[in-house]
């Protein structure tokens, strides 16, 4: 048996990446927030030095004067690892004191609206990310207007580590609480798969010959698994029972004539050649009563085989009957047999083994019981346009009608018949059932038995 990943490993496994994913989503989710969270903070301290710079700007005969209040810029000196950069920008666009080579933001022109006077963006400076604000103000003093404008920047780095910290906050809840459940799910799915251990447990634990139902009590999902191996049990027994009863009919079938060609070896006497050669022909009648039986259990063990893999290919059906035909003959003391049909060819589809089986028996039988003292045989194969009909028809006795239901049993013999082994017409049942046909016995008008055949023309 192929062993293959464990159906609680497949089912942690399915939930375990629900459960990822799933993280994996709130901790983006949870960083974007973190960012955003940091970026407000640290922007509202980065706003306010701007807005203290700005509050000191003023225009002095022309002049741009500004008086840098550096205790706006220790706000930002809270974080030592991070480095801070300003400018201040006069009207004509000219730096009036900080770095002179800060990136630049887009300034509102006078008369411009809607346009926020705070204006945060990101820019490298320096070979590092830098955070900045441009925060711009009108100046309106006798003799100079214009437009001034204060830029503060900021390193990310202690704003990125608050918002790693706060991610981490966020995220750490969430992943013990993934793995409590994935945890939970591992024992849950062990505890729901706990009745299949115990089914096979009890399987185990069984005599080969127990094929008793299985009754522990199981899971709705899990009752179609017990009623299947139930089911199967069932049949198994069923097929053991028949093989019993089939090996016990067999070997007293076997025993008869094997004890009568004993007898009749020993009863010979050399002396006398009328007795020798009436114990010759009798040992003659029962080995080939012998062989008959032989030849039908195997072809009863074949059908039985056969019937089940149902290996069908195209055939003719034609062709089919005449090799049974030739076959049974040849094995047979009587040889009077006659094939009729207005049809050249007879394609079919199925098991062309399994048709001839069931043909020999059904043409042995005939010869037996009614093909005797110059009766003929006679086997017609006829066509309509769903089915394939055929018959084989003689003139014996005939059976009765109690009987015929009865005779397709194995081992069950008609009254009033030659002796035989009682397998003939359970073997063409069996053939014909596996194609989907049907099996019939008529009285033959004027004495005799027909026994009808319907085949349908298409195999499935």
């Amino acid at each position: 048996m192929t062993r293959t990943i464990s159906l609680r490993l497949r089912l942690a496994g399915t939930i375990g990446a629900l459960f990822l994913g799933g993280m994996i989503i709130l901790y983006l989710a949870a960083r974007a927030n973190s960012q955003v969270a940091a970026d407000r903070s640290y922007d509202r301290l980065l706003a306010g030095a701007a807005l203290s710079i700005a509050e000191t700007l003023s225009i002095d005969a022309g002049e741009v004067r500004v008086d840098i209040p550096y205790a706006a810029l220790d706000m930002l000196s809270a974080a030592p690892d991070d480095r801070v950069f300003y400018r201040v920008i006069g009207p004509a666009g000219n730096t009036v004191t900080g770095y002179s080579d800060l990136p630049r933001a887009r300034t509102p022109r006078r008369g411009d609206r809607g346009v926020n006077p705070s204006q945060f963006f990101d820019a490298r400076y320096r070979g590092e990310l830098v955070r900045f604000v441009v925060l711009q103000r009108e100046i309106a003093q006798s003799g100079a207007t214009g437009w001034l404008a204060v830029q503060v920047g900021q390193t990310r780095r202690a704003r990125d580590a608050l918002a790693r910290d706060l991610t981490l906050d966020a995220v750490a809840p969430i992943v013990l609480l993934t793995l409590l459940a994935l945890a939970s799910v591992w024992f849950g799915i062990g505890h729901a798969l706990r009745p299949l251990t115990s089914i096979g447990e009890d399987l185990a634990r069984r005599e080969p010959s127990d094929l008793q139902p299985v009754a522990a009590a199981v899971p709705r999902e899990v009752a179609p698994l017990v009623d299947s191996i139930n089911g199967f049990m069932g049949r198994l027994g069923a097929n053991i029972d028949s093989l019993r009863a089939f090996i016990a009919q067999a070997a007293h079938q076997m025993r008869t004539p094997l004890a009568a060609l004993r007898a009749q070896a020993q009863v010979a006497s050399e002396d006398d050649p009328d007795e020798l050669r009436h114990a010759l022909r009798a040992v003659e009648r029962n080995a080939s009563k012998l062989s008959r039986l032989l030849n039908q259990l195997l072809s009863d063990a074949t059908v039985n085989h056969r019937s089940d893999m149902r290996d069908f290919a195209p055939c003719d059906l034609n062709q089919v009957i005449r090799n049974a035909i030739r076959e049974s003959i040849s094995l047979s003391e009587h040889s009077d047999a006659h094939f009729c049909t207005p049809l050249d060819v007879a394609p079919f589809v199925g098991d062309a083994l399994l048709i001839g089986e069931a043909l020999k028996n059904l043409i042995d039988n005939a010869l037996l019981h009614g093909g005797a003292n110059g009766r003929r045989v006679d086997i017609e194969l006829a066509a309509t346009d769903a089915i394939y009909v055929l018959t084989v028809s003689d003139r014996g006795p005939g059976i009765a009608i109690d009987d015929r239901e009865r005779l397709f049993e194995r081992f069950a013999r008609g009254t009033g018949l030659v002796p035989g082994a009682g397998l003939g017409l359970a073997i063409v049942r069996q053939a014909i059932a596996s194609h989907d046909g049907s099996v019939s016995l008529l009285d033959r008008p004027g004495g005799g038995l027909i026994v009808m055949l319907e085949l349908p023309r298409r195999g499935k």
